[in-house]
C-alpha cells in the first residue's frame, strides 16, 4: 500500500511539473518553428538577392539557370515542412503554445490566398505594381505575426522583430518604383528577420529544455511537492490558469459587433449607390463616409474606459487578445501602404486590394482562435473570411464587390462578436 502511494505521489509530482511546463505560455521557443523560419529566410532570402542582382544588371541567368533559381529554394523549403510535421505528429502543446503556433502558420495561409488573389489580378490586369504589393502585404503579416509571438511570450527581441517586419513594409512602399532597390532590401529582410530569428528559436528552444528536464526530475527525486493535497490545488490554479478562454471577453464581442454592424451598412449604402438602386447624393457620401467612424470610436472609448481596472487575462484570453492585435497593427500599416500607391500611381483598382487583404487578415486571426478555443464555429469564420478574399478579387471593380463585402462584415464580424456576448454572458451565468 505504501508502495502505491509513494508511486501516485510521484506521479502527481511529474504531473504538476508537466501541467506547469503548459502553464508557462509556451517556455520552450519553438524549435520546429524556427527551423522552418532559418530555412524559409535563408532560401528564399538568397533568391531574393540574386534577383536583385540580375534587376541591378550585376549578374545574368540564361533560361535552364533561370528556371532552377524559380523552383530551387521551394523544392528542399517542402522537404524541410515534411520533416518538421513527421517530428511532431505527436506533440502536445498548451493553449498558449498552441496558438503561438497557429499565428505562424496562418501567415502561411495568408501568404497562399494572397498570393492566389493577387497573382491572378496582376495577371489579368498585366500591372506590375499589383504583384509588388503582395509582398508588403506579408511584410504587415510578419509584423503581425511577431507581434503577437511578442505579446504571448512577453519577449523584447519578439517585440523588436515585429517592429523590424513593420519598418520593412513601409520601406518596400517608398521602393515600388526602384525594383532592384525593392528587392535588395526584401532579400535582407528575409534574412535578418526570418532565417535569423528562426536560428535564435532553435537555440533558445535547447537552452530552455534542459533545465526544464531537470526540473522535473529533481521534483521527482527529491519529492518536493509530493503532498497530494497541495499537489491537486496546485494543478487546480494550473488548470484555471490556462484555461481555453471559454469565457470570452463581451468588450472584444462588442467591438466586433458594432464594426460590423457600423462598416457592413456603410459598404451596403455604397453598394446600392454603385449599382443605382439608390442616390446618396454628395452630403449623403459625406455622412456615409464618415459617421459609423465617428461612431464606433465612440464605442472603442466606451469599452477602454469600461475595462480600465480589468485584470489581466489568461494565457489562452491574451493569445487570441494577441492575435487580433497584431490584425489591427498590419491594417494600420495596409492603409498606409495601399493609400499611398493608389495616390502615387493614380490607380483606384490599388485601394480595392486593401479590403481584400484585410479579410485575409482577419481569416488569419479567426484561424488562431479557432486553433486556440478549438471551436468549430470559430474555423468556419476564419474559412469565410479567407472565401471572403477569393470572392473580392474575383469581382473587383463591380457594384458586387462592396455588397460582399458588407454581408461579410454582417455575417463575419457582428455575428462572431454578437456569438461572443452570449457566450461570455452564458459562463459567467
Amino acid at each position: 500500500m505504501g508502495r502505491i502511494f509513494f508511486k501516485s505521489r510521484i506521479a502527481e509530482a511529474a504531473d504538476l511539473a508537466f501541467a506547469r511546463s503548459f502553464a508557462g505560455e509556451g517556455p520552450r521557443a519553438q524549435a520546429s518553428a524556427g527551423l522552418v523560419f532559418f530555412w524559409a529566410g535563408l532560401l528564399y532570402g538568397l533568391q531574393t538577392l540574386v534577383y536583385a542582382a540580375i534587376e541591378a544588371g550585376w549578374l545574368t541567368v540564361t533560361p535552364p539557370y533561370g528556371l532552377w533559381l524559380a523552383i530551387g529554394p521551394t523544392l528542399p523549403f517542402l522537404g524541410v515542412i515534411a520533416y518538421v510535421a513527421w517530428r511532431e505528429r505527436k506533440g502536445k502543446s498548451g493553449v498558449a503554445t498552441r496558438a503561438l503556433s497557429a499565428s505562424y502558420t496562418s501567415a502561411g495561409l495568408l501568404n497562399l490566398v494572397i498570393a492566389v488573389t493577387f497573382g491572378w489580378l496582376a495577371i489579368s490586369r498585366q500591372s506590375t505594381t499589383i504583384w509588388l504589393l503582395y509582398p508588403i502585404v506579408i511584410c504587415a503579416m510578419q509584423g503581425a505575426v511577431w507581434y503577437a509571438a511578442a505579446l504571448i511570450r512577453r519577449k523584447l527581441w519578439l517585440g523588436v522583430v515585429s517592429a523590424g517586419w513593420f519598418v520593412t513594409t513601409l520601406a518596400l512602399t517608398l521602393l515600388m518604383t526602384q525594383v532592384a532597390a525593392y528587392l535588395f532590401c526584401l532579400g535582407l529582410a528575409l534574412l535578418a528577420l526570418m532565417a535569423a530569428p528562426g536560428y535564435v528559436m532553435q537555440r533558445l528552444s535547447a537552452r530552455e529544455r534542459a533545465p526544464e528536464t531537470l526540473g522535473i526530475e529533481k521534483t521527482v527525486d527529491s519529492g518536493a511537492d509530493t503532498d497530494p493535497q497541495a499537489a491537486r490545488e496546485a494543478l487546480a490554479f494550473v488548470k484555471a490558469l490556462v484555461d481555453r478562454g471559454e469565457q470570452v471577453q463581451i468588450s472584444g464581442g462588442l467591438l466586433l459587433l458594432s464594426g460590423g454592424l457600423l462598416y457592413g451598412l456603410q459598404c451596403l449604402l455604397h453598394g446600392l449607390d454603385m449599382s443605382d438602386r439608390l442616390r446618396l447624393g454628395a452630403l449623403g457620401h459625406l455622412i456615409n463616409g464618415v459617421l459609423p467612424t465617428i461612431l464606433f470610436l465612440i464605442v472603442v472609448g466606451v469599452v477602454v474606459w469600461r475595462d480600465r481596472h480589468k485584470a489581466p487575462a489568461n494565457a489562452g484570453s491574451r493569445a487570441i487578445n494577441a492575435a487580433f492585435g497584431g490584425v489591427g497593427l498590419a491594417n494600420l500599416f495596409m492603409n498606409l501602404v495601399f493609400g499611398y500607391a493608389a495616390f502615387t500611381q493614380k490607380l483606384w483598382l490599388i485601394w480595392m486590394l486593401y479590403p481584400i487583404s484585410l479579410c485575409a487578415l482577419m481569416g488569419a486571426g479567426w484561424y488562431v482562435a479557432a486553433v486556440a478555443k478549438r471551436k468549430l464555429w470559430a474555423a468556419l469564420v476564419c474559412a469565410g473570411w479567407f472565401m471572403t478574399a477569393v470572392l473580392l478579387a474575383w469581382r473587383v471593380e463591380t457594384p458586387e464587390y462592396l455588397l460582399i463585402l458588407s454581408g461579410a462584415l454582417v455575417l463575419l464580424m457582428a455575428v462572431p462578436g454578437y456569438l461572443l456576448m452570449r457566450f461570455d454572458a452564458g459562463q459567467r451565468a
